[in-house]
């Protein structure tokens, strides 16, 4: 795997999260609290923007923390992450362009 593999499984577990947040036939608590507010369908649907914002941003700043770009937990520094096989994930940096693009690209919608 390499950066932008690592990156990509995040934003489909992002993506993945959204779904199970906002899907009211899923049995998350997530959904199951959703479910109880009764929203409209425009309400639902800002409810669901808001929250694809906060995945958005929670899992762009963790890679960016992860690549020494940004601190977690008022931390700053750079971690490595390896493969099973023992060999490097990302150089430093890669991560911080990889979630750019993949997160804050262009295609992304907001």
């Amino acid at each position: 795997m390499d950066a932008y593999g690592f990156v990509n499984c995040w934003k489909r577990e992002k993506n993945e999260l959204l779904e199970v947040f906002t899907n009211l036939e899923q049995e998350s608590a997530v959904a199951k609290k959703i479910a109880l507010m009764q929203l409209s369908q425009e309400q639902s649907a800002m409810l669901r923007s808001i929250l694809d914002d906060v995945l958005t941003d929670t899992l762009y700043s963790f890679l960016l923390g992860l690549d020494g770009s940004a601190s977690i937990g008022g931390v700053q520094q750079t971690y490595q992450l390896y493969d099973e096989l023992g060999n490097s994930i990302y150089d430093t940096g890669e991560l911080s362009s990889e979630a750019f693009e993949q997160f804050r690209g262009e295609s992304e919608q907001y």
